[in-house]
Order: C-alpha cells, then sequence, then structure tokens
C-alpha cells in the first residue's frame, strides 16, 4: 500500500487548523502557546539556536508540507521528553510563509478518533530521522567542498524540481545562510560553490 503524507489525517487535521501568515525575516518563536503542532502550507521557515559566540546554528529548514515540532507531541502523548537541552530553538521565516497549527487538545482528540494519526506521526519521526541522518553523515565528511555538495544535493532531493536543465532548488538560500546550516565561514561556503559551479 503507498503512503501519500499529503493526503494523511493528520495532514488534513492541520489544514484545518489556525492559519498564520508571515513575513520574509519574521521571528516566530512560538505562534500561539496553546498551538502545538504546524504545517508549512507554503513558503520556508528555519529553526536556529544561538551559539556560544553569538552566530546562529541552523538546525532545519522546514518546507511545504513539513511539520514541525515534534518533541511537544511526544511529551504530549508519550508523556517522554525527547529533548533534555537547555538551548532555545527560534523559528524564523525565510520566505514569505503560511502556517496552520493545531493545539495540544486538538491533537489528544484526534489521535482517540483516528487511530492512524499515530501511523502519520510516525511517517513524519522518520522523515527528520532521515534528516538528521544526513545531518550526521554530513558533518563526517572530511572537507568542506563535499560537506556543502552534500548538503545541495540533499536539498534538491527535498526541495528540488526538475528543469530541462537539470534540479533547481526552489529554496531560497543565501551563502550565510548555507555556512550556517553546516557551521562553516560564509568564505568557505563561497569558494565551495565556486568550485561547484
Amino acid at each position: 500500500m503507498d503512503y501519500d503524507p499529503s493526503e494523511s489525517p493528520l495532514v488534513k487535521l492541520l489544514l484545518n487548523g489556525k492559519n498564520y501568515r508571515m513575513a520574509k525575516g519574521q521571528m516566530v518563536q512560538v505562534f500561539d502557546e496553546r498551538m502545538m503542532l504546524n504545517v508549512v502550507r507554503s513558503g520556508y521557515i528555519k529553526r536556529y539556536l544561538i551559539t556560544d559566540d553569538g552566530s546562529q546554528s541552523v538546525q532545519s529548514v522546514y518546507g511545504p508540507g513539513d511539520i514541525f515540532p515534534l518533541t511537544p507531541v511526544y511529551k504530549s502523548l508519550f508523556n517522554r521528553n525527547i529533548y533534555r537541552g537547555e538551548e532555545l530553538f527560534y523559528y524564523e521565516t525565510i520566505t514569505d510563509a503560511s502556517v496552520c497549527s493545531i493545539s495540544e487538545a486538538t491533537l489528544r482528540g484526534a489521535v482517540l478518533e483516528n487511530t492512524n494519526i499515530y501511523r502519520d506521526l510516525l511517517y513524519v519521526s522518520g522523515e527528520r530521522l532521515s534528516s538528521n541522518i544526513q545531518r550526521l553523515e554530513n558533518m563526517a565528511l572530511r572537507s568542506a567542498h563535499s560537506r556543502v555538495a552534500n548538503q545541495l544535493a540533499y536539498y534538491a532531493d527535498k526541495f528540488g524540481k526538475k528543469t530541462s536543465e537539470g534540479t533547481a532548488i526552489s529554496l531560497p538560500l543565501t551563502h550565510q545562510t548555507l555556512a550556517n546550516i553546516l557551521n562553516l565561514a560564509r568564505e568557505t561556503v563561497t569558494h565551495s560553490l565556486v568550485r561547484l559551479h
């Protein structure tokens, strides 16, 4: 049986939630204190933390169809703390974006009515696991050039659209954002991109 995440009960539930429209560059730490789970309808959002030296370390980039964050879901449904760190994560729109959100109460009620939502959450968790494995593998690469190429290949697979000339990545990335994702200097990323061109 093929699984279509865009047709899942969870996505349908989220799309019927509260809709937020945000401009590019808008900081969004919490959409609403009562809101718990979100799906990106359009646009791109990055999740990052501020490192000890004051720079950004981008942990994730969410695009259309991506569901986030998952850690509160585990706490709410399973009483399990997945993340125990002290760091605060922030969300910022990379482009204009639209996000739909549901509350903890809505999610808890929905899983009681439709246990297939657990399957959907398992699928989303698998997507996140895949993203984290890619990130770990990327960190193991020895050269900055290889790390940049690997990250672009990942984004081509996740956000790419086939064209007559190859694959166009719809995610608008600056050299600095890519550097923040890879924890490299912007100049190193620029040099690697020149080599790849």
